[in-house]
């Protein structure tokens, strides 16, 4: 899951659906016979929610292809698996003790012993994870903090995403990509060594904002609301590691833009079911709108 910075707000009953609360979409026009739909998924969820979404198995009956944010097929080749290693190694032999300063490293080290009781200098852990770069250090931490938060019910080797796909490939139909597993990789891990190092001192110094953070996009997520997913995105802390414009343009927006460009060649093809983020589906910039601007009736299944 990529990072998402929000300010700690007060929620009230995020975890009952509001009557405006929408997860799964049907998307129609009048060039089309029969309707395509659209998911919003939780990047650490499990496949075990998607009986809890209204209308999601139907949907995944009714159409005749999947789309997801990467087609899962690319990611399990070896080839793939490779070069996304490589991607979430630090160059040069180097290890994260070698970009962080002492200072750094030092808080990096009691935040992880506070994580997995262990501090990250212990040799065992460090030549496990040392030669991580920064982003993937952050998310495999984030994903243990996870892990603890639901006491074990999640399982990250079948995310919401990857069962959708595996349950349409169950089915014979077939599955894709919006975007390359490339595309992604580069997105999230190739970029300056400095900023990575200054997004994960930004965890580290705001860890219980980040726990809070969590639980309140899991329970909105429960909620089924990703309007209020996408409110909670855009609000900040009002520090330093609030995001930029540019960040969030880069993360969600464009990507949003660019999808909304190829989406009505896709359903023109086939009727179809995409099952991208929900962070991505709400607000005015949001696939949701994006996709009635350009004509097309997008309404909640409920």
């Amino acid at each position: 899951m990529i990072k998402k910075f929000i300010t700690i707000v007060a929620l009230a009953a995020t975890t009952f659906m509001s009557a405006n609360a929408q997860i799964l979409y049907r998307i129609t026009s009048d060039k089309q016979q029969k309707p395509s739909y659209i998911i919003g998924t939780f990047h650490l969820e499990d496949g075990s929610y998607l009986d809890q979404i209204p209308g999601a198995r139907a949907a995944i009956d009714e159409v005749e292809q999947v789309y997801g944010e990467i087609d899962i097929n690319t990611m399990t080749n070896p080839d793939s698996m490779a070069i996304m290693q490589s991607h979430l190694m630090i160059e040069n032999d180097k290890t994260i003790k070698d970009i962080l300063t002492p200072e750094q490293f030092d808080k990096l080290d009691k935040y992880v012993e506070s994580i997995v009781g262990t501090k990250f200098s212990n040799p065992l852990l460090f030549q496990q994870m040392g030669k991580m770069k920064p982003a993937a250090l952050d998310q495999a931490l984030e994903i243990v903090k996870v892990l603890k938060m639901k006491q074990g019910q999640f399982d990250q080797n079948n995310i919401i995403d990857n069962y959708i796909q595996n349950v349409a490939k169950e089915k014979g139909k077939k599955t894709n990509g919006l975007e390359t597993l490339a595309f992604q990789t580069n997105l999230i891990f190739d970029r300056p060594i400095a900023e990575m190092v200054e997004e994960l001192m930004c965890t580290i110094d705001n860890n219980e904002f980040e726990d809070k953070q969590m639980q309140m996009l899991i329970d909105a997520y429960h909620a089924q609301d990703a309007e209020k997913l996408m409110d909670i995105t855009l609000m900040k802390m009002g520090n330093r590691c609030d995001v930029t414009d540019e960040y969030m343009d880069n993360l969600l927006f464009n990507r949003n833009k660019n999808w909304v460009k190829v989406i009505p060649s896709i359903i023109k093809e086939r009727p179809t079911l995409f099952a991208v983020g929900a962070g991505h589906l709400g607000g005015e910039k949001g696939v949701v709108n994006l996709l009635r601007k350009v004509g097309y009736k997008v309404e909640g299944v409920k």
